[in-house]
């Protein structure tokens, strides 16, 4: 099995719609909401039962742990919280070409006719260009005689990413990932420690500076056509707010990545810190707690927004 990056169980969604890693006790959903149709494309027309099923969602998820090829996510509605269905992303499906993801989705009887299986693919589609290295996903649909797949560009836009967490959440190793595909990172830390500051917070008007000269810098490069990477707390939606704000005008809308990583991870991260570089920088538990405190966490109504989750 080709082995890809593991990823952090991830969340994504609008408001319709949430898209999340499935759970086991997700199981009696997705048995209910069977029909004839799933049962002859996805379970080899046989009926599910709640062992196998349960068992089918702990492989999923070991995908995602370890990097497997295939990224499985249930689809709830926002409105009910109610599980109405699937998709799944594989990223090596066998004869596909080379940086082509394979979509496939269900959707439940009673949940059918709302183009939820559209949206679900734009939330889906908007995670892959930026998690995976895939320019291409081909979208099956089942025709009445045989599956078809449209043809979907993933790279046909520019793209920028706010990558936003308290410290200690693992928001430069994130940055550092998604600069391996190409994007131009931009960090607030690296900034800073160049110029010689090596303890948090800065001083306002220090603080205020890096941040002009990171809005600048990135005013630029979308206008250069680049996709980039914003690498900074977003501790704040008004800080979010702006940056959208900023770039708006040329057409991109950025999407927000967040870090949810547990506190008691992020205080045991900090704790290990010794202060070597820009992103090992200390903090004192005292401040890492009133960070963790005063922190915002971003909503969908700001607008895209993926969520990552450690287990």
């Amino acid at each position: 099995m080709t082995t890809h990056d593991a990823t952090p169980f991830v969340e994504l969604g609008d408001d319709v719609l949430t898209l999340r890693c499935l759970r086991a006790d997700d199981a009696p959903a997705l048995i209910a909401g069977e029909d004839e149709d799933q049962v002859r494309r996805l379970d080899d027309g046989h009926r599910s039962e709640p062992a196998r099923t349960r068992e089918w969602i702990e492989q999923n998820r070991e995908h995602w742990r370890t990097g497997g090829p295939r990224r499985h996510l249930g689809v709830l509605h926002v409105a009910t919280g109610r599980l109405i269905g699937t998709i799944e992303a594989h990223l090596a499906m066998p004869g596909t070409p080379v940086r082509a993801v394979t979509i496939s989705s269900t959707v439940f009887p009673d949940a059918r006719g709302h183009g939820y299986a559209a949206r679900a693919v734009d939330l889906l589609c908007t995670w892959l260009t930026f998690a995976t290295a895939a320019d291409t996903a081909l979208v099956r649909v089942d025709a009445a005689d045989a599956p078809v797949h449209h043809v979907r560009a993933l790279r046909d836009a520019q793209h920028v990413a706010l990558v936003c967490g308290p410290a200690g959440a693992g928001k430069s190793t994130l940055a550092h990932r998604l600069a391996a595909r190409g994007a131009v990172h931009l960090s607030f830390d690296e900034d800073a420690w160049r110029l010689g500051h090596r303890t948090h917070p800065l001083p306002a008007h220090v603080a205020d500076a890096l941040h002009a000269d990171l809005r600048t810098r990135l005013v630029a490069l979308v206008r250069q056509g680049r996709d980039v990477v914003v690498d900074t707390s977003f501790w704040s939606r008004a800080a979010r707010t702006s940056y959208r704000e900023l770039v708006r005008p040329y057409g991109v809308e950025p999407v927000t990545m967040h870090l949810a990583t547990p506190h008691a991870l992020v205080m045991d991260r900090l704790a290990a810190r010794s202060g070597s570089g820009p992103h090992d920088v200390l903090v004192p538990p005292e401040l890492a707690r009133r960070h963790l405190v005063g922190f915002e966490v971003p909503t969908r109504d700001e607008g895209p927004l993926v969520v990552l989750r450690a287990e």
